[in-house]
């Protein structure tokens, strides 16, 4: 599903994001669908996955004061992101 690419960066995450959407539509998955995955996800990775950086542990934190609105909010922005590239 994700390209099995090595060292990529920030700028390379829109473009990844992108190949993802395209991929799930491929397979009739709509946006709700991913949405939710997303948020689904992002709920795990709050759980067990340690911040490498200042940004991901600001995200994480973000995350785990979040409602679940606007954990929804966070993930379709990431959609949107994919979108516009």
């Amino acid at each position: 599903m994700f390209n099995n690419k090595k060292g990529l960066g920030l700028d390379d995450f829109p473009e990844e994001v992108q190949d993802v959407i395209k991929d799930g539509k491929k397979h009739g998955v709509t946006d709700e669908m991913m949405s939710k995955g997303m948020v689904s996800i992002g709920n795990m990775m709050a759980k067990f996955v340690k911040p490498d950086s200042p940004e991901e542990a600001l995200i994480k934190e973000m995350w785990q004061v979040a409602d679940d609105e606007e954990k929804s909010t966070m993930a379709n922005l990431v959609l949107k992101v994919g979108k516009d590239k």
